[in-house]
């Protein structure tokens, strides 16, 4: 089995603390908030916060290549898949078939807002128990 690494992607919020000048080995770890990624400085990360590397061997020696990680509860790529396949509609697809997409994509959608939303209010409970420790 192939080693993952990762690193911080630059628009996550922990980029600043937590980014390494190499990427750092990985492994995926189911967690109900989201975290998946053990790992690194933070510990542990969402599959957003990252990004995905795997070593491929070359005449040369070991070199790490970057990969994607497909992030179901991204909103804006589930946004756009959305907007694409409406978009085809008529196009000689089998309208059927693509009416059942849609609505397989809107209710995918609507669960992913509901799951933001939640995650959101849950990393901001955290951190004002963080403050309340502190404070």
């Amino acid at each position: 089995m192939s080693k993952v690494f990762a690193n911080v992607r630059p628009e996550s919020k922990y980029y600043q603390q937590q980014a390494q000048e190499k990427p750092f080995p990985v492994r995926f770890q189911p967690d109900k908030g989201g975290y998946h990624w053990q790992g690194g400085i933070g510990g542990k990360y969402r599959t957003s916060d990252l990004h995905f590397y795997m070593e491929i061997d070359l005449a040369e020696g070991v070199e790490l290549e970057q990969f994607e990680v497909v992030n179901l509860s991204d909103l804006k790529l589930l946004e756009l898949t959305r907007l694409s396949v409406l978009k085809g509609i008529g196009k000689d697809w089998g309208s059927y078939y693509w009416d059942e997409v849609i609505k397989e994509l809107g209710g995918l959608l609507q669960k992913a807002r509901k799951e933001y939303k939640e995650q959101l209010a849950r990393e901001e409970r955290e951190r004002e128990e963080e403050r309340q420790e502190w404070g």
